[in-house]
């Protein structure tokens, strides 16, 4: 039965996918193809793309600083988001800080950078600090706040050391929410880092796509914007849920 589901399932989605195709083929016709290429000019333009060389250097920079601010997100994040679920007096004072964060527009963060560090590698990375860090700090932040106090209780009667309970009751209850803030701070940096590096970041993705927008070539956007897309995609199907599908291999499936 779960093998039948599977199997409609994955009919329903390649239906939806084709469908889609078609829809964009058809309203391509209208245009002319470097303001709107149909999928298979598109596709052409992926193969031009990357069957130059130097498409890889470029890809290569971008992916490597959206992965540094993407780490020190995420260590920076579950470090304030445990506090703040720990410690009252810690959660009072970095609540109204952490949504002052959250409503500055990332593009102005993106400015701000800028000025501070020029086109150099630490703008791109200060912008994704900036913007993606609050989101992984509330994630965590919640998830501390949810888990079972009763276990940190027993813990407690049975005078569990601090580390001892962080590691063997806390942070297994918070694998949740740590896979999640995973995702989402992966989800936000790449775009994040393209806006920045569109501003005079040398070398990567983002100078290429503003390369082409002043060219007014949507074709040849598109064509950066949707492979480094695929690459983000791929990053996360084959190793952030592959790893989150082992690590919790024990849950059952309630999605049908």
């Amino acid at each position: 039965m779960r093998a039948i589901r599977i199997g409609n399932r994955s009919v329903q989605m390649l239906l939806a996918v084709i469908g889609g195709l078609l829809i964009w083929q058809g309203i391509s016709l209208f245009f002319l193809p470097v303001f709107l290429p149909g999928p298979l000019i598109l596709l052409d333009r992926m193969v031009e793309i990357y069957g130059d060389p130097g498409t890889y250097l470029s890809v290569g920079r971008t992916l490597a600083r959206i992965f540094e601010g993407f780490a020190i997100s995420m260590v920076i994040g579950i470090a304030l988001g445990l506090l703040m679920g720990l410690r009252r007096s810690i959660e009072v004072f970095l609540d109204s800080w952490i949504m002052v964060l959250l409503t500055v527009p990332a593009i102005c963060w993106a400015f701000v950078s800028v000025l501070w560090f020029g086109a150099s590698e630490a703008a791109p990375i200060l912008t994704i600090v900036l913007i993606v860090t609050p989101f992984v700090v509330i994630n965590i932040w919640e998830g501390t706040k949810a888990v079972e106090r009763s276990l940190m209780e027993m813990g407690s009667v049975y005078r569990a050391g601090r580390s001892l309970m962080v590691r063997k009751v806390l942070l297994p209850q918070l694998m949740p929410f740590v896979f999640s803030s995973l995702r989402i701070a992966l989800s936000l940096s790449w775009k994040i880092a393209l806006v920045a590096e569109a501003f005079g970041i040398g070398g990567g993705v983002g100078q290429q796509l503003m390369y082409w927008f002043q060219d007014t070539r949507v074709d040849m956007m598109l064509a950066w914007g949707l492979s480094f897309m695929i690459v983000m995609v791929l990053i996360d199907l084959l190793i952030f849920r592959l790893w989150a599908a082992r690590s919790f291999a024990w849950r059952p499936q309630l999605a049908v």
